[in-house]
């Protein structure tokens, strides 16, 4: 398969509509193409092939094509959608622009405050332009559902689709590969140090009342280092956007007030009132954490060996274990097993973290590595305990029925998809207005739409 038709196949199903949001100085310079009243800028080609540039490599211009040909898809799925009368509700929108607002604030070292200066425009300007693009992607998202919403594959199709690609020696070859599982265990807060940082906050909060400035206070002692160097400016969001007893407290707050401290999953807070606008607000905080003891590192590695030794003695399984003792939230509910995402279990070794790899090199099928302490790829940069289970391995092989089973559905499925959305625009593009700019009338992927006159 050429890289053209892999991106073709990967944005055909995948709803990455206006990528340009937010996107700083977009010149209107040349049209790219026309579909009903919908109108698609060659800046937004550009924009993506720059973003896809980033993702897969070097690209040729031809990759150019398939970005345009995923946009007049999509502008056929937003005007279908309006005709369709799907509606996306305007609550849904506006935590999607939360999201995104984060997100991309997140990008900047001083998070919000430093984006507005960068695009010129306070934060709610940004949500007002780009509320109607976000709600026109939310409708293509909802509109390419209801295209692919019966789509299902039988074993019937997932063995025909092996005879034809092993008929055609087209069978997929697959690197050498594992099961692996992981338990990963983070120390409990004790109750001794979530009493000192109820403390540590009380007594900032009396020296704020006493008259000591809030943001030097945020600067000197809170725990949230992003925040603390705006002295524990948040900068503006709505609600939605944090925890909810974070958030129950900020909208309650008057101006100039400090609230009372407030506990959340992340520790102990304490805020101030900056400004609203709106039904946004602005608001400066000072977060203490509770602090893990050496003890409790070594409590949470005693606690991962009791457990390890109820697989042992066959009282659970490991992935009995993870389910129910796993803090890891992307693989606990699948029993600890670490995936790609395709529907398997299997994963390719040479895929996996240098460090991840080191670690099981030297393990045999159904070994168990011993407690590792490790450090989370976390804003705290928290401790935690892992262990690693490696139930099978598998030679590099091509793909057979037995060993690929998920993976041969997850690639019919796929296909699949594509047909359907393909006999989809097959039926529907006679029914818009669709007009290709000069510069991409030679592309072979749009050449279905050009004839469609």
């Amino acid at each position: 398969m050429t890289l053209v038709k892999r991106i073709i196949l990967t944005l055909i199903l995948s709803s990455i509509y206006i990528p340009s949001i937010f996107a700083q100085g977009q010149v209107i310079d040349e049209i790219s193409a026309i579909v009903g009243d919908n109108i698609i800028m060659q800046y937004e080609i550009d924009v993506e092939f720059f973003q896809l540039q980033k993702e897969i490599g070097a690209l040729s211009d031809s990759a150019k094509c398939a970005i345009l040909r995923q946009k007049v898809v999509e502008r056929m799925m937003l005007t279908q959608a309006q005709w369709d009368s799907i509606i996306v509700n305007d609550d849904r929108v506006d935590m999607e622009l939360e999201k995104r607002i984060r997100y991309f604030a997140a990008q900047f070292q001083g998070g919000e405050k430093e984006m507005e200066k960068y695009y010129g425009k306070t934060i709610p300007e940004i949500k007002a332009s780009n509320r109607s693009k976000i709600k026109q992607s939310m409708l293509v998202q909802e509109m390419q559902g209801k295209i692919l919403r019966d789509v299902k594959v039988s074993p019937t199709d997932i063995r025909k689709l092996y005879n034809e690609m092993d008929k055609l020696d087209s069978l997929p070859y697959y690197s050498a590969e594992v099961e692996l599982a992981q338990i990963v265990l983070t120390p409990k807060i004790s109750k001794e140090a979530k009493e000192l940082a109820f403390e540590k906050i009380s007594e900032l909060r009396e020296r704020i009342i006493k008259g000591e400035d809030f943001g030097l206070l945020a600067m000197i002692y809170s725990d949230d280092k992003g925040s603390a160097q705006n002295k524990g400016e948040l900068g503006f969001f709505g609600r939605g956007a944090m925890v909810p007893e974070f958030e129950a407290a900020a909208f309650r707050l008057r101006p100039d007030s400090v609230s009372k401290i407030i506990e959340t999953k992340n520790g102990y807070h304490i805020l101030k009132l900056i400004d609203r606008r709106g039904d946004d607000i602005n608001v400066r905080h000072i977060l203490i954490r509770p602090q893990i003891f050496r003890s409790d590192i070594n409590n949470a590695k005693s606690f991962l060996d009791s457990i390890l030794w109820l697989v042992k003695i066959d009282s659970m399984t490991f992935e009995q274990a993870a389910q129910k003792f796993s803090d890891d939230e992307n693989t606990k509910s699948s029993g600890g097993f670490i995936s790609e995402g395709n529907g398997s279990n299997k994963i390719a070794i040479d895929e996996l973290p240098k460090e991840m790899y080191y670690t099981i090199a030297n393990l045999k099928p159904g070994e168990i590595t011993s407690p590792e302490l490790i450090t989370l790829p976390t804003a705290d940069r928290q401790q935690a305990w892992r262990v690693f289970y490696l139930k099978n391995e598998y030679a590099p092989h091509r793909a057979n029925l037995k060993d690929d089973y998920q993976k041969l559905q997850a690639l019919a499925l796929q296909r699949k998809q594509v047909k359907t959305m393909q006999d989809w625009i097959n039926k529907h593009k006679k029914n818009y207005y669709i007009q290709i700019g000069d510069n991409y009338k030679n592309c072979s992927s749009i050449q279905e739409f050009i004839k469609n006159k």
